[in-house]
């Protein structure tokens, strides 16, 4: 079905593209910005991001998940993630794992990823390794948000956390909805079309954001209802358009009813600890596989996007 097959993609996207006590609004926004930088000055973490999402049609639903589990050491570099993609509609279900490490070796880094058929190693680069800095990704999200203010306490990791509501809007969300994706119904559109409509995404509602700081100062939760945020987006780009945006029939027939973005935090200067496994050490280097270092590089990243495409495509195969 093309729209779960534009849901996987979208997810997945996001995933690479994918890391919390006072009252009053002002004081609750330094507490979380404090929080903020705690974590990312952290020398090692745990961390999950999840992206959920919820579609319905007169025939059938469809259940989209992407989660990474993430572990990170920044001295000496050390990573580990799993990928995993879940799809269920109906008695269906889809899965797919990509398994990865890095760490430096000398004066390089080096990645290694796995979907469980085959290793493969190359060189990276840390822009790329910075997606998975789970303090950077949480700065994407709360860096801009403001507004926060306390809203009772809750149990997260099995200790006490104070709960903050605050909102995010303007440029700072629409530049969230572009880099997860959100914004691929307008890529096909003229670069003028598209600067308007994100233009006018700026004057969208606010979207609320919660997170969550435990007794130690530390930002443990994050939590972004997405569901009114693409609602909004949607209505905002016909408004902008004069007319609705064209979906082909399915689509058009499918309703998003629920989409969240959470992350959590845990394990602060002592996460979980892991050997990066002898067949991915050992595993066919891509680095040089192209005519130069750079051509390579491109290649086996396009290489990469046409698997994940086509486990997303084998995935909604199997769903429908």
């Amino acid at each position: 079905m093309k729209w779960m097959k534009r849901t996987a993609a979208l997810g997945a996207a996001a995933l690479l593209t994918l890391s919390l006590a006072a009252c009053s609004g002002g004081n609750a926004d330094e507490t979380v910005a404090a929080a903020l930088e705690k974590v990312k000055g952290a020398s090692s973490m745990d961390a999950v991001i999840e992206i959920a999402a919820e579609y319905t049609s007169e025939d059938q639903n469809l259940s989209v998940t992407n989660r990474m589990n993430l572990t990170t050491f920044q001295d000496p570099l050390k990573i580990k993630a799993d990928v995993v993609l879940d799809m269920v509609s109906g008695e269906d279900t889809y899965n797919q794992t990509i398994t990865m490490y890095a760490q430096k070796e000398g004066e390089e880094l080096v990645q290694y990823a796995t979907d469980g058929s085959y290793w493969a190693k190359q060189a990276t680069t840390q822009e790329v390794l910075d997606t998975y800095n789970a303090g950077d990704t949480l700065s994407t999200y709360l860096a801009q948000a403001s507004g926060f203010k306390k809203n009772g306490t809750e149990t997260v990791n099995d200790a006490e956390a104070v709960k903050y509501t605050g909102s995010l809007s303007g440029k700072p969300l629409v530049d969230i909805l572009d880099s997860n994706g959100y914004l691929e119904s307008i890529a096909s559109m003229s670069e003028d079309q598209q600067t308007k409509i994100k233009t006018n995404l700026e004057s969208m509602p606010a979207a609320e954001i919660t997170v969550w700081v435990d007794q130690e100062g530390y930002l443990v939760k994050m939590e972004m209802d997405m569901l009114k945020v693409i609602n909004n987006m949607e209505a905002n780009i016909d408004e902008t358009l004069g007319h609705p945006t064209t979906s082909t029939d399915e689509e058009s027939t499918s309703e998003l009813v629920s989409s969240v973005i959470r992350m959590s935090c845990s394990n602060f200067d002592a996460a979980t600890e892991f050997e990066i496994p002898a067949e991915a050490l050992e595993a066919e280097d891509l680095t040089n596989a192209g005519t130069d270092d750079t051509q390579s590089t491109d290649n086996t990243q396009d290489t990469d996007n046409a698997q994940g495409a086509a486990g997303a495509e084998d995935g909604s195969a199997a769903a429908e």
